[in-house]
């Protein structure tokens, strides 16, 4: 018995010895297993951001030439479908981005957008505030720009320092291009009609030129004074506005040039106050004309305003009449209501001011303001939050030394907040180019929580 429980107890050892064995090399062979994968899910991911970074860099310099500086042109051939090309390309893009996580990841705030104007096209439909084919363009016009910034903050694209010496290098020829045709125009001026379409162009493009080489630079004060010298050249349009954004610009540049001047004190609140006051100088004759003289500064009745007046006097009782949500999508002030006559021009008496006409509604879409009729007093909080919310972000970035990338979302701020003073540029071709700059400029310090 002892010899067989001997012979027993070796047969067990070595079973056990064996399956001890077995289990190491499993152990081994799982380990290693896990590190291949996540070496090939690294490399894959890697793959994936390069594909990102290259096909963007390609839209960007795709945009910059046939969306910014020759659309009108080739609108003016009869193909007015650049943008929105553009935008598909970048939906495109991004849903690569987003099929290509594990969890599909979106941004809250991206999801919070989306749903918003998913619920006014709903709206809009229920209200019947314009043609079913109207409210679908102007959903596709109004969201434009927003889905533009959250596709490329989520993405969060990176330039190599080659591909920005090769856009500032394209910035610069087209700067010239854009001097060339802006001077021009002052002493031929339909140069403008085959070009640019019209010359508040000629300061939007250089204003998008000079953001873009400001975002590839290295922020030196050489690379402020050549920022400066392209924003210059948007003079050439004589726009009140933009000597107001040009006057603006300079003294941020050239005056934040360190962290500790952001601070809320006497010097500063001159300073802001100093820029405001030159700007309004500067853009005074243009206030004048479209605001007093074009409005009930002159002694002006309610139906002889100017068109774009008128367009900011009415939205008023819009805004009351349609409380809380607004008369809807391609109901008031944008193209879309223009070219699908909205039946509110003529419920408000609007209908036979000059522009304003089912025959001619050239002035309909001349500003942006009003057209947050549409949105109602929900839409107006909504507007202005999503602004209010982005300049603190950017004021923060400040505060964390990232110059840079803080001063240019401030001064892309100022600029819509100007602009749709008196023109629909948030919505237009070279509005979404800066909405995805903006985007781009937030996710370069997208280590930054913000």
């Amino acid at each position: 018995m002892s010899v067989v429980s001997c012979q027993l107890s070796v047969v067990s050892c070595q079973f056990s010895v064996s399956i001890i064995f077995s289990l190491r090399k499993k152990t081994h062979y799982l380990i290693f297993n896990t590190k291949v994968r996540s070496v090939i899910q690294m490399s894959i991911t890697g793959l994936r951001k390069d594909f990102i970074n290259r096909q963007f860099y390609n839209l960007i310099v795709f945009a910059l030439i046939f969306g910014v500086i020759f659309y009108d042109s080739i609108d003016a051939l009869g193909f007015s479908y650049v943008d929105e090309i553009c935008a598909l390309l970048l939906l495109i893009l991004f849903g690569y981005m987003v099929l290509g996580t594990k969890s599909w990841e979106f941004n809250k705030a991206f999801l919070f957008v989306i749903a918003v104007f998913l619920f006014y096209l709903v709206y809009s439909f229920v209200i019947q505030s314009n043609a079913k084919g109207a409210i679908l363009t102007d959903f596709v016009i109004q969201s434009k720009p927003y889905l533009s910034f959250f596709c490329v903050y989520a993405m969060r694209p990176v330039f190599s320092e080659n591909q920005k010496t090769i856009i500032r290098q394209l910035i610069v020829l087209c700067s010239l291009y854009v001097f060339v045709i802006g001077a021009i125009s002052l002493v031929y001026y339909e140069v403008i009609t085959y070009t640019f379409g019209h010359v508040s162009r000629v300061a939007t493009a250089s204003t998008v030129l000079a953001m873009l080489y400001l975002y590839c630079s290295n922020f030196t004060k050489k690379d402020k004074y050549v920022f400066i010298f392209i924003l210059a050249i948007g003079l050439l349009s004589t726009r009140s506005k933009h000597f107001g954004f040009f006057a603006i610009s300079t003294l941020i540049v050239l005056y934040f040039n360190n962290v500790t001047k952001m601070k809320f004190n006497f010097r500063n609140v001159l300073f802001f106050m100093a820029a405001f006051g030159v700007t309004i100088l500067v853009s005074w004759n243009k206030i004048n004309y479209y605001f007093i003289t074009g409005g009930f500064g002159s002694g002006r009745e309610a139906d002889n305003l100017y068109a774009r007046m008128a367009l900011y006097y009415y939205a008023i009782p819009i805004l009351k009449d349609y409380f809380p949500f607004g008369s809807g999508f391609a109901s008031y002030a944008t193209y879309t209501s223009g070219t699908s006559y909205s039946s509110i021009y003529t419920k408000y008496d609007m209908n036979n001011m000059f522009g304003l006409t089912k025959s001619n509604p050239a002035f309909i879409s001349d500003t942006y303001y009003p057209v947050l009729a549409q949105f109602g007093f929900v839409g107006v909080v909504l507007f202005f939050s999503f602004w209010i919310y982005l300049l603190k972000r950017a004021i923060k970035l400040y505060t964390k030394g990232f110059l840079k990338e803080s001063v240019m979302a401030i001064l892309i701020i100022l600029f819509f907040l100007i602009e749709c003073t008196s023109d629909a540029t948030l919505t237009h071709n070279r509005g979404m180019f800066m909405m995805m700059l903006l985007g781009l400029t937030f996710a370069e310090r997208g280590d930054v929580k913000t």
